[in-house]
């Protein structure tokens, strides 16, 4: 870990990948290197520390900043983190589709009970919010419903912060690249030709406005925000949320 790295720190399923694809858009495109983030490339371009673990990242940028490093661990002594918040329901609705995907077989319930149910998503966040009283790492909170909102604004908020100033060109051309259709498409384009991806029928982008999981529904909202709706709301009124 290089002083300049900056750690995209996230609980599984909170949209890291939409916040990778716009960094690496608006990276790429200010380091006038003629690539796109793709579904194949965006692990080494935002590098994933869980897929990359124990290998020396490649070094492409000469813009002054360090890596983006993905994690979904809970906290671990990084100097500078972006942490990425996503209302809980959501995001742990997406988890166990995504878990169901990879043959899991948990029921929702047993799921919400288990390890990286509910109890696994309220030590992350409160790991690396509400519980961290470590003033001197440098932090920035992205809001995921915001993100998707007002992609523009929050990432040029965000960039501004890493030093960054960038056109409207570039940030008009990170948005465009991360947009729910292109993602889309490229994802469709990634697995007609992995075979191994396509044989567990992974969709990180989702194919309509929401997920929809007929066993994981409303129903199960009010036990979720139940359990989670005071931590959330600390995290959010953290920020002026």
């Amino acid at each position: 870990m290089k002083t300049n790295d900056i750690h995209l720190c996230a609980y599984p399923k909170s949209g890291v990948t939409y916040l990778s694809f716009l960094l690496a858009a608006a990276r790429l495109r200010y380091n006038k290197l003629a690539m796109t983030p793709t579904f194949y490339n965006i692990d080494y371009l935002v590098i994933d520390t869980h897929k990359m673990q124990g290998r020396v990242p490649g070094e492409i940028w000469h813009d002054g900043l360090g890596n983006f490093l993905k994690t979904h661990n809970p906290y671990f002594p990084v100097p500078n983190a972006v942490f990425l918040l996503r209302n809980p329901f959501d995001t742990l609705k997406s988890f166990y589709f995504f878990r169901k995907q990879l043959g899991s077989t948990d029921t929702p319930e047993s799921f919400l009970a288990g390890p990286e149910g509910i109890s696994g998503w309220l030590n992350h966040l409160k790991t690396w919010i509400n519980d961290n009283k470590l003033a001197s790492l440098s932090l920035f909170m992205v809001e995921y419903e915001r993100l998707i909102a007002s992609p523009a604004s929050e990432l040029r908020c965000l960039l501004r912060q890493l030093g960054f100033d960038l056109s409207e060109d570039i940030i008009d051309y990170a948005v465009e690249s991360a947009n729910i259709e292109n993602m889309r498409r490229l994802e469709e384009e990634f697995a007609a030709h992995n075979p191994v991806y396509r044989r567990f029928n992974l969709e990180f982008v989702r194919k309509g406005s929401s997920r929809q999981i007929a066993e994981f529904g409303e129903n199960l909202r009010p036990f979720i925000e139940g359990k989670t709706a005071a931590a959330y709301e600390f995290a959010r009124r953290s920020i002026g949320y």
